[in-house]
């Protein structure tokens, strides 16, 4: 270095200074904004809970959707969402709800939007929101919608309201949703975990649809027919991180139980309480539904 060009001791102690100065400043904004410390708290369990192969992709995901606009999209305990996906009748909704019944508190069911007739026993708001074309398509066009389908007919949709109601508890959200709906969350930035449910053959979902009696005979041929379709979907290759056959309802369940305890290792634990509070003879609460 050129002798002229050196720094003399006043400058060095005066960059020191300003450094201090600097330091001290960030240390007052951030006592000031403890909100801070909670986000990158928040961010650091969200990547040793996930454990990210692409850290830096990650952390761009994670914090984007900390934004106004996509707030729903990250929940408070920062737990990715979960698709279940399959072909009607398949059994899913039956699964979730199992799933639900075994982990109580810790999921929170992401009720869809329809425009079907409410079945025999349904209820507004818990099996689904009942409304008309009209109104769906208006919330479509309002933006109301992370995703929406066209099913044998009928509008299905998940609202972000819906979604948001179960984040404000702090809880996983449950998305029990159909294969095109599937592929329109992938286009969103709901980033979830995806689970596709499929049947052991064709023919055994056909006996399923038909001992449900739910449907005229036109309307199971359509049903069946969207199946194949759907299914060939679901075994694509990284179109979902799991697949899983219901074919015997005990050991599907269990396999499902082995892949959310995997995505979310705290229900383990909760898994572990609940199973010592049973030998204390604590009784189980929470009913699972088919949902299809």
């Amino acid at each position: 270095m050129d002798p002229s060009e050196a720094l003399t001791y006043q400058e060095i102690s005066d960059l020191n200074n300003r450094k201090l100065e600097i330091k001290r400043q960030h240390s007052e904004y951030v006592e000031n904004h403890p909100e801070i410390k909670e986000m990158l708290n928040d961010f650091m369990s969200a990547v040793l809970l996930e454990k990210p192969s692409n850290v830096f992709h990650f952390a761009s995901s994670h914090f984007a959707e900390l934004s106004p606009h996509n707030a729903v999209t990250q929940s408070p305990a920062g737990y990715q969402p979960a698709v279940v996906c399959g072909p009607s009748g398949v059994g899913k909704g039956t699964l979730v709800g199992l799933l639900m019944k075994s982990y109580p508190g810790r999921f929170g069911f992401s009720v869809s939007h329809t425009t079907r007739a409410p079945r025999p026993g349904e209820e507004e708001g818990r099996e689904y929101y009942f409304t008309s074309r009209d109104e769906m398509q208006q919330g479509v066009e309002d933006g109301k919608f992370i995703e929406y389908a066209d099913v044998h007919g009928n509008m299905y949709g998940t609202s972000f309201a819906a979604v948001q109601r179960v984040r404000e508890g702090g809880k996983v959200c449950i998305l029990d949703i159909d294969v095109q709906g599937c592929k329109n969350v992938k286009k969103s930035k709901l980033n979830p975990r995806y689970l596709f449910i499929r049947p052991p053959s064709m023919e055994a979902l056909e006996d399923r649809l038909r001992d449900r009696g739910t449907e005229a005979e036109q309307d199971l041929q359509r049903r069946l027919g969207n199946a194949g379709v759907e299914i060939e979907y679901g075994e694509g290759e990284g179109n979902f991180d799991r697949v899983v056959t219901n074919e015997v309802l005990e050991d599907s369940f269990a396999e499902v139980k082995r892949v959310f305890e995997e995505w979310y290792p705290h229900l383990k634990e909760h898994s572990e309480e609940e199973g010592k509070g049973e030998e204390e003879g604590r009784p189980e609460d929470g009913e699972g539904e088919e949902k299809n």
